[in-house]
């Protein structure tokens, strides 16, 4: 007659066994796409000048346009005058505002 240690031992092996088994083919494999946005920050601002830090080698041309600095910016219109490298990481995208005379004259005059 098999003692009952040796028969405990030999289930809980097989049990293992079985267990290690089961959980070798229950992998599951699961595909992940990251997505990373272009974002910009303010860095500094006066009157005359804006300066963004951006994204590494992300240089938007208007930054009025982005919707993460929507409310954020001091009004007018800025032209891209410089990008730099940052020293904190990104890109430095220095803007200086355009004058009423710089216009391109497409705004409406009502009388």
């Amino acid at each position: 007659m098999p003692r009952p240690h040796r028969t405990a031992l030999t289930l809980f092996t097989a049990l293992l066994g079985a267990a290690l088994s089961a959980a070798h083919a229950a992998q599951i494999t699961i595909p992940i796409h990251v997505t990373v946005r272009a974002v910009c920050e303010v860095s500094r601002s006066d009157a005359q000048t804006l300066a963004l830090r951006c994204t590494q080698d992300y240089r938007p041309t208007d930054p009025r346009t982005l919707l993460e600095l929507y409310g954020r910016l001091p009004a007018g219109e800025w032209r891209l005058n410089a990008t730099s490298d940052d020293p904190m990481g990104g890109t430095l995208n220095v803007y200086t505002r355009v004058s009423a005379t710089e216009s391109d004259g497409t705004a409406l005059v009502y009388y």
